[in-house]
This record gives C-alpha cells, sequence and structure tokens, in this order.
C-alpha cells in the first residue's frame, strides 16, 4: 500500500468522523479522532471520502482542492472511456476523484475498476470509502466486507466497517464484533493517533 493512499485514507477518516451527544459516544469519539480517514496509514494504526451528518471537515494544510484541476480531471476521464477494459485506468481516475473530494465521480470510476478486477482489495476499501461519503452505509459495508474476504487480514476493511456500524447505523453490536475481528488479526492494534483498540472495544461493552 502506497504512502499516498495511506495519507488518503486517514485524511478521509478525520473527515468522516461522526460527533455523537450522548456521554459514551463523546467519549469514544475522542478516542477515535483521528483515526478513520480512509484506506491508508488510513488504519496504520497497527504500524501499519458526503461528511455524514454531524462529522464537520477537517481543515489540511496543503489539501487538494476540491474538484481539482479541470484538464488533468478531463485527460484522466478521456483515458479510462478510450480504454473501457483497461482496470488501472479506472483505478486512476476513482484515485483522482478521491483526493479531490468527487464522491460520486470516484465511486463511478472504482465500480468500474473492480468489474474488471475484482480481486484489488484496495480498490473494494476505497469505494467503501466513498459510498460512505454518499450516505450508502449499506453500500459501504458490503465494499468494505468484500475487500476483507479478499485479504482476512486487511484490518482497514474491519476498522472501517465499525465506524460505519457504529457512527453511521448505531450499531454497537457489529461494531464491536468486527473490532474483535480486527483484534483477532493483532491483539494490540491501535488507532493512529495510539488509542487501544481493545480499550474501545471494553468500553462498548460496558
Amino acid at each position: 500500500m502506497g504512502i499516498h493512499k495511506k495519507e488518503r485514507e486517514i485524511e478521509e477518516l478525520k473527515e468522516h468522523y461522526v460527533k455523537k451527544t450522548s456521554c459514551m459516544m463523546m467519549v469514544f469519539g475522542a478516542l477515535l479522532v483521528g483515526a478513520f480517514i480512509g484506506n491508508a496509514i488510513t488504519m496504520v494504526y497497527v504500524g501499519q471520502q458526503a461528511t455524514p451528518q454531524g462529522g464537520g471537515p477537517v481543515v489540511q494544510q496543503n489539501a487538494p482542492k476540491p474538484g481539482g484541476d479541470a484538464r488533468k480531471l478531463a485527460q484522466l476521464e478521456s483515458n479510462a472511456q478510450n480504454n473501457p477494459t483497461n482496470a488501472d485506468a479506472w483505478i486512476k481516475l476513482g484515485n483522482y476523484c478521491f483526493d479531490h473530494k468527487m464522491p460520486q465521480k470516484a465511486a463511478n470510476a472504482y465500480e468500474r475498476a473492480v468489474e474488471l478486477a475484482p480481486r484489488r482489495e484496495h480498490v473494494w476499501s476505497d469505494l467503501g470509502v466513498m459510498y460512505r461519503q454518499l450516505g450508502q452505509y449499506n453500500k459501504a459495508l458490503e465494499a468494505f466486507g468484500n475487500a476483507a474476504k479478499l485479504d482476512p487480514e486487511h484490518k482497514t476493511s474491519w476498522f472501517n466497517m465499525g465506524i460505519v456500524y457504529l457512527y453511521d447505523l448505531n450499531d454497537e453490536v457489529n461494531a464491536v464484533r468486527v473490532w474483535k475481528k480486527v483484534l483477532a488479526i493483532d491483539p494490540d492494534a491501535k488507532t493512529p493517533n495510539g488509542d487501544s483498540v481493545a480499550e474501545l472495544v471494553k468500553g462498548l461493552q460496558k
């Protein structure tokens, strides 16, 4: 997984952090701040992108301009359309749209990519992030699940599933279930800001 992809996922998680009003959610929210942005150091917690309601955007230095460069986007779109069976062309388009906050375009490109090359777990994971931005939470879970099926130790996808369950679907039971899978892979797993995933699970089970 490249550094660029990792930075993208971490930034994505920060953007998608959903604040809760209850005391417990505020506590866990504090633990997860900065933890779930997307798919790279996304879940570098083991050394290893519409913002949900209630979650405010994170201001980043040198952040990509929303919409990106029109000429660059047109080139990538043209390349993909002129090479409709080239999965890499669609992935490049999807990645550009991911980075420049165009979730619908990114999702469309990634959908085409996984049709052509369905065994790329990182593409499925990025597609899940885009679905979450679009508020399509069940589709996000399905995409993360496909990534995890391809690579059962893909901790990013398991962790991101937990984020969707807990913060978007208010489903603590399933959030705990998938985060336990993270712990089965790495009992010492931590969020990027150093908090213990085991402690998050323990807190939810109280």
